[in-house]
């Protein structure tokens, strides 16, 4: 029988020196050592980066210092395209300027807290060396990415036919 079929203590010292040998060189041991664990802790820190740095840019930097362009859509139909207004709003959001960001873009306050949420669910479970996921069966998992899609569609879309009833530009 294979040793990988098997408890062996060859396959276990490998993984014991390998805890050891990232321990002394790195300083702690982010999950497991396996190929998977860093791919997981990869995707993690990936998403803890794309969703913290405009977390962070809308503390920091000044909405009128941002270099923004004009809206290519807005720009050839004279109509604010369906995701205009959510930059604004969410340095509205950390600036604590609420009423203006309900008013210009409501959809925002649930990219904003979906946003944080990412960020602090991937922070921590990176800190702590966790795997934290559920294991959810593929078709499950397909069945409620596509209805998570289509409510993402559909709530950009009632936000835009908002921002077009009331003239938001």
């Amino acid at each position: 029988m294979p040793c990988a079929l098997r408890r062996c203590p060859a396959a276990s010292e490998r993984r014991t020196e390998t805890r050891i040998v990232n321990r002394i060189t790195h300083g702690i041991t982010l999950y497991s050592q396996s190929r998977a664990g860093l791919e997981n802790v990869a995707a993690r820190f990936a998403l803890t980066l794309i969703t913290g740095i405009p977390l962070l840019l809308s503390f920091l930097v000044p909405i009128s210092r941002l270099p923004l362009m004009e809206c290519p859509f807005l720009a050839a139909t004279g109509l604010p395209g369906p995701l205009c207004g959510f930059t604004r709003s969410i340095w509205a959001i950390s600036a604590g300027n609420w009423t203006a960001a309900t008013v210009n873009c409501p959809l925002a306050w649930l990219v904003y807290a979906a946003m944080a949420g990412v960020f602090a669910w991937n922070a921590v479970n990176i800190l702590l060396g966790k795997n934290a996921t559920r294991r959810i069966p593929a078709t499950i998992g397909r069945r409620w990415s596509k209805r998570a899609m289509q409510i993402t569609i559909a709530l950009v879309f009632l936000n835009w036919i908002y921002r077009l009833s009331f003239g938001l530009t």
